[in-house]
Parts: C-alpha cells; structure tokens; sequence
C-alpha cells in the first residue's frame, strides 16, 4: 500500500485503523500530520515487507499495497481497450516487486473478443516521489512511469503516462497503445459493516430489502495480484433483532481482492457453497462485478455505480432449498465498513412479511400491520404505495381484480399512509398499513394434465395435489429519488391459505391398464365436511357433455328452489384434453361477464373439453361412479355423525376411447371430478343473499396407465399422507400382474425400475414375469421437506412386440 511518509514520522507513533483516520480526519487540520503517519504505520504493516530504511528517511514514497489501475489511451483509434487494471506491489528500498490483473479486448472485432488476460508480473522503482513500472503480460508490455502524491488527506493517486506494446506474434496484433494512467490506493477490507440485500430477480420476494451485517477480514500482502478475504454475514433486523431473510440466516464468506473488485463466496453452516458477492467482470451471468470504493460516507462494498431497478444481475447470488425462485435470490448490494449512514435506505418496512394462517372461504377477515418508517434525515415526499392480488383472474376467467368466489379480493389495505394519492412523511415519522385478509378461493377447477405447464403463469395449470393453492399478494411502496441503490421500490410479501369446506380424502385416483371389456377394482373417495357449518351437496342431474361454445354460466348465482337446493348439477365427470390423445391441454372458457362481479358464479357447469369421441355404442364414459353416495346429501358440521360420504369410482375402457391410445404409449387418459356443493351461512340451507357455491372448490385428478398386459391392485397410486419429515411413512405394496386375457398377452421383459423423489422401492419381481404371474412392490417414504412431496415409480419393459414401453406407480405424500 502506498502513502507519503512525512519527515516527522517516527516509528513509535500509534496505528490508526481507516474508520478511525475517516472519524479524526473532522476534527481539524491539527490532527491532519497525525492521522497520515498512523495510516502509513497501518498499511505498511499490510504490505507484508514493510517500508525500507530510505522510505523512513523520506527520500521515497511508501508504495507497497493494494492499486486500482487506471488506463486511458490517447490514441484516436485505440488498438485494444480495458488493459491493466488491479493489484498488490511490494517494496524493498527503491525496488517494486509485485503482481496485477490485466484484461485486453479488441473493440474492432465482432462481440470485442478478449485477446490475452491473466496477471502480469510488475517490476519498478520509486526514487522520491518518482515510479517507474513494467507489467509483462502474456503477450503484452506495459511500461509506466509518474510521480505519486497525496489527495484527500489519505487517498494516494499516481498519475503519469504509459506505453502498452504487444509482443512478436501477439493474438492482440503488432500496434502499441500509449496514453495517460492513474492508481488509487485502495485500502484494506477489514473491520465490521452494516448494509443491506435488495432483491431485484426473484418472484417470490422482489424488491424487499434485508440488513445484513458482518466483519471482513483481509489477508497479508504478498505481491501476488490479489489478496484473500474471509469473514461472516448474519441478516438481522436491527430494531426487532430478528432474522428477516428467508435464504440465510447467518453464512461465512471467503474470496479475494484484487484493486477495487471484489469477489466472495457465501457458505452456509453446513460449509456448503450457496452464493456469491461479486463475479469476475465479462463473464455475463449475475451477480455482476462489486466495488470497494471510498465515498463520502466512508468505504463501501457495492454494486450501485451504473445500477439498473429491477434488472436481472446485481451484487449477489443466494441459493438454498428456503430460498425459492431460479436459480435462487438476487440483486444489488450495499456493504459499508465502518459508516453509520453509508449504505442505509430512507425507508423501512416491518415485518419484512406477512403470512396469514389458513381460514375457511368467506370467513371473517383476519388484519395484520405493516409499518412504513422514514429514516432519512429529510422529509419523504411524493411516495405511492400499491398493493397486487397475485391470484386475481387465476381462479375465474371473468373476475378482473377479485376471486370466482364472490367477485372480490382475497387481500386488501387500509392505510394512514397516503394522503390524495401519495405519501409524504417526516424525518422519523411512521404510519400504519392495515392488511386484511379474507380468502375467497382455494383450488383451480382444472388440474395440470399429467404434470404438463402452460405457457402461462396462472394456478390453474398446477395439479390437485397442490390443493389448497397459496393466495399471495405484495405490498409495494415506492420513492421517487434518494434509495442507496437504484431500486426504489420497497416490498412485503403477503401470503395466506383458503380452506374449502369439504374435502376429498385423496388429491388423485390412479388406474394402472384394462383392456376393453375389463373392469378395475373400484377405488374409494371420500368427502368430509371439515367446517363448523352444514354444506349440501348438490343433486345428480343429467351426465356431464362436451361443451364447444365456451359460454359461462348465466348471472346471478343459479337459483334455489322452494326446498332450498341449487338447481345445478352434483358430482360430475369432466374429460380434460388429454396429452395422450391429441397432444393438447385443457381450454379455460373465454368468460368475461360485464361487471359488477358481487355475483360472480363459482362453477362453470360445461365439463368436456375434449372433442366427442365414440363410446363404442355403450354410451357410457370410462371412469363410472358407482354408486353415488353424496349427491344430494348434507353433510353435518365437522366431528357430528354424518360429516362424511364416499362414492366409488371404477375404470371401464370403452372401445372408441381406449383404442385410440396405441400399446406402448407412454401417457394414459388424464380426467377429473368436480363436486358443486352449497353453502348458504346458516344451519337449514335456506335461500339467500350469502349463498355460495364453492364449500367444495376442488377438483380429484383421476389418471391412467396406458394400454399394457400388466395390471396394478389396487391401483397405480399411493398417498402416504403427512410423514414427519426424516423419518419413514409406510410401507405400501402393489400387486403387479401379467393378465393373460389381454390382446396383446406376452411376457414383460422388465428393463428398468426408476424412482424419483424421496421414495425407496424393494419388489419381488424378476426381470421376466410370464402371463398369469404375479410379483409385488413395496415403496417406502422418507420426506427430505416440508409440504407436498411426490414422486413416481417408472417400470419400463420389453415384450414381443414392443421395446421400451412405460407404466407409472404414483406417489403422494406430505412432509411435516
């Protein structure tokens, strides 16, 4: 490191830390010749060599320590850009020793290729205040020569001339650049900071802003061109003294200095790798390259200079299992050794989030605060806030800013914030935002067919496993100018859960294969009405038909007759498209109703989006419900006898539908219940303004196998249910069987048993099971986390006439 040393400097005199030189440096000019000594004692002690014996005499300036280069060709048509840029000199007597990072691209090629880069070793000399530098590159030369002089009491800058000359054969071509140069010292990142994370990339948490503080560390000069770093991040919130961050909560660092760029990786407690602050320049991905630089509130760790809000990249990078988003959490940081204003945003929300516990559709609505503080030393004028229903139009096409339940949103705000539109606040001022929460939808009608994305965003393209679906809203306050980075918006992320009333005991029913003419064991689904409330299941009325008009149910709500039951339809088969057959997905109805919505309906009665296929002249579907035990039943209050009803469901291929999927298909159908149940806010179901038809908002995924000899008992599924997470739920078994009376009876070569998810699977089954025989698979769940965690069992086999041929055991189950 480098700094003039003044005649009466003595060896004897104290070191001062940068913080403290930064704090002393107010109090006057006579503690100025003071201060520079003690910063000459402490960043020759950096230099790992130390200063020379002509150093102390003044007849040379100390020039050991960490440089940012700075290179600016005066040619007009400069032969290749960026050049050197960083490193660490060492000094004994007049001689400099030492290592730096050089970069050279050629601008006047396509895309400005890098032509050689790497560290280049620095050789020189320092007589007085005169230097004189040679960095051999690779391929290229730089030769420097100038004088060093103070500037801004502690701030070194040399300023000279340079020549870069490429070698014989250089990949950077035969024409030498010459120009100005200029170095700043830097000084060492060590001693504690405070700053914050804003996250700017992720959809989960976008634009909320964390505290983080920490010490750093940095290791010895040893004239090589960078240096190490090490040190800790806990993320805090310094008034609750809380974790805020849902990625971290405390993490290690360890990375290197090289000038002013800087580069960390973030560990966890575990001691894996799950981040990083700063890349290298030119590498493209985020986060983009951090700074150590000197400001007028002390010195600062950032990526602020040249900042775009809300572009992807930014200072850091965080990826753990908590941290949800692709591939994690990102975005500009601000990190201040040292300064009690550096690095601190005017404004403050707390909590950094709010989470609603689940409630029951239409309950009361439950309020949480959000408090908006001005910690800025001026006035805050001119600030909005906005609060964004995520869910709105995902549930029911017609709905613009609320829910399919009634029309309304699930989340809403009242606020003590805002006058006539903006926000203006005090210095040290707070005001209150109340957000009330009253959910007004629980599950998408259609399910995801076999596991497929639409190119939307929207839920209902998630499976009925997911049920009840997360409702989730953001709070955003923006300021128009002053934030400490260039976001100036301000987030909380708001969650919360609907519970439908009546609920099925498993998500999803899975067939393995039939052949025509054959019948699977039926498979139990039973309904339990888990509120305090009675819900009347609505009657059976004519089967379910195709529907190509896409023409919402008509306003108002279908009406009650004098026995107070909704004239609609009761449980229902709906076919989606399915994958198997035409490659396509399921058609949401083109519903737009004029508004108000107060009467939104909650079920849109058509249930076929598939085009009519032939049932073979049977004229019945291939899922059967028998028997019903639920339509036009009420069921009781949660805990009463009478809460609960089951119905059966049997797969039955019919000729014009299964014969359209070919043996050795890979995706068999993919259909699904929908349940219109009827809750009018009182004990005796009568008519109403309050009556709803959403206590039962949930659709049961019911899939197949496709065309195959073997046959599964009782079913292709399994639902483990809620397994605390780490230990094992089950074991459950499956019978496979060879059926001899298929059409395409042959033995089944088995190829493979493939499982995913967290999920362990023994059989007893060899790799040829002849027609008529029989083996068994067992399956066990171990949850490695919390919530849904499925999984599946892929067979894949070989017969006769086929190779490669797939059916799928399915695996449900919840971690707790």
């Amino acid at each position: 490191m480098m700094n003039r040393l003044r005649k009466n400097t003595t060896p004897h005199q104290s070191r001062q830390t940068p913080i403290a030189l930064a704090a002393s440096r107010e109090q006057g000019k006579s503690l100025y010749i003071w201060l520079i000594a003690g910063l000459i004692l402490v960043l020759s002690g950096c230099g790992g060599s130390g200063s020379s014996s002509s150093s102390a005499a003044g007849s040379n300036a100390q020039v050991a320590g960490n440089w940012q280069f700075t290179l600016t060709s005066t040619q007009p048509t400069p032969p290749f850009s960026d050049n050197l840029q960083g490193g660490f000199l060492l000094q004994k007597d007049g001689s400099l020793t030492g290592q730096a990072v050089y970069s050279i691209t050629l601008p006047s090629q396509s895309g400005t290729p890098t032509c050689d880069s790497g560290s280049a070793n620095v050789t020189g000399t320092v007589s007085g205040q005169n230097v004189s530098l040679t960095a051999v590159g690779g391929s290229v030369t730089f030769t420097l020569t100038g004088t060093f002089s103070e500037s801004s009491g502690a701030s070194t800058i040399s300023k000279g001339t340079y020549k870069a000359t490429p070698a014989t054969n250089s990949p950077c071509g035969t024409e030498a650049d010459n120009g100005t140069w200029s170095a700043t010292l830097v000084p060492p990142v060590t001693g504690g900071f405070q700053g914050f994370f804003h996250s700017t990339t992720s959809t989960n948490f976008p634009n909320q802003d964390f505290p983080v503080s920490g010490t750093l560390s940095q290791g010895p000069n040893v004239g090589a061109s960078s240096a190490s770093i090490t040190g800790s991040l806990v993320f805090q919130d310094p008034a609750s003294l809380l974790n805020d961050y849902p990625c971290l909560t405390t993490a290690s660092v360890n990375g290197t200095i090289s000038g002013n760029s800087v580069l960390l990786q973030i560990f966890s407690t575990n001691g894996l790798s799950v981040g990083q602050i700063g890349q290298t320049p030119g590498s493209g991905n985020p986060p983009t390259a951090v700074t150590f630089d000197s400001t007028e509130g002390g010195y600062v760790l950032h990526n602020l200079k040249g900042a775009v809000a809300n572009s992807s990249g930014g200072g850091y990078l965080v990826t753990t299992k908590s941290c949800p988003g692709s591939p994690g959490d990102s975005g500009n940081l601000c990190l201040a050794l040292g300064s009690g204003k550096a690095c601190t945003q005017p404004i403050t929300l707390t909590p950094f989030s709010l989470r609603f516990l689940p409630q029951f559709l239409g309950s009361a609505a439950t309020m949480q605060t959000v408090t908006l503080t001005n910690t800025s030393g001026s006035a805050l004028t001119g600030a909005s806030l906005a609060l964004n229903n995520n869910g709105s139009r995902q549930f029911y096409a017609g709905s613009i800013a609320g829910s399919d339940f009634n029309g309304a949103p699930s989340f809403t705000e009242q606020d003590t914030c805002t006058q006539q539109g903006t926000i203006n606040l005090d210095p040290g001022s707070s005001c209150a935002i109340t957000i009330s929460f009253s959910p007004q939808e629980s599950c998408p009608w259609l399910p995801a067919v076999n596991g497929s994305t639409s190119s939307s965003s929207g839920i209902d393209w998630l499976p009925p496993a997911k049920c009840p679906i997360t409702l989730s809203a953001v709070l955003t306050v923006t300021i128009p100018s002053g934030g400490a980075d260039a976001d100036n918006e301000f987030a909380v992320p708001i969650t919360g859960g609907g519970l439908s009333f009546v609920v099925p005991s498993v998500p999803e029913i899975d067939f393995g294969a039939e052949a025509v003419g054959e019948a699977s064991p039926p498979q139990t689904l039973t309904l339990t009405n888990q509120s305090p409330n009675r819900v009347f299941i609505l009657p059976s009325a004519e089967p379910c038909g195709f529907s190509n008009s896409f023409v919402g149910p008509a306003l108002p709500r279908p009406p009650l007759n004098q026995s107070g039951q909704p004239l609609v339809n009761g449980i229902q088969l709906a076919e989606t498209a399915n994958v198997g057959l035409n490659n396509s997905e399921p058609i949401m109805a083109d519903f737009n109703p004029t508004p108000p919505l107060v009467n939104a309906p909650t079920v849109q009665d058509f249930c076929d989006t598939d085009l009519p296929v032939s049932k073979g002249g049977t004229a019945r579907p291939n899922f059967q419900i028998m028997p019903d035990g639920c339509s036009g039943q009420t069921l009781e209050p949660f805990g009463q006898t009478g809460d609960s009803c089951s119905l059966q469901v049997t797969f039955a291929p019919q000729p014009g539908t299964w014969l359209r999927l070919a043996e050795g298909t890979t995706i068999g159908l993919d259909d699904f219940l929908q349940l219109n149940t009827a809750w009018c806010g009182d004990a005796n179901n009568t008519a109403g303004p309050n009556c709803e038809i959403d206590s039962g908002r949930f659709p049961v995924e019911i899939k197949t196998n496709p065309p195959s000899p073997l046959r599964m008992s009782p079913g292709a599924g399994m639902d483990f249910g809620m397994v605390l997470k780490g230990t094992a739920g089950g074991p459950l078994t499956i019978t496979l069987f060879n059926d001899p009376v298929d059409p395409n009876s042959a033995p089944v070569n088995i190829t493979s048993k493939i499982v995913s998810g967290d999920y362990l699977e023994t059989d007893t089954c060899a790799t040829s099971l002849a027609p008529n025989d029989s083996c068994t698979i067992t399956i066990t769940f171990i949850p490695k986390v919390v919530g849904l965690d499925p999984g599946t069992l892929t067979l894949t086999y070989d017969t006769g006439s086929l190779t490669g041929s797939v059916q799928t055991i399915f695996m449900r189950g919840m971690g707790q």
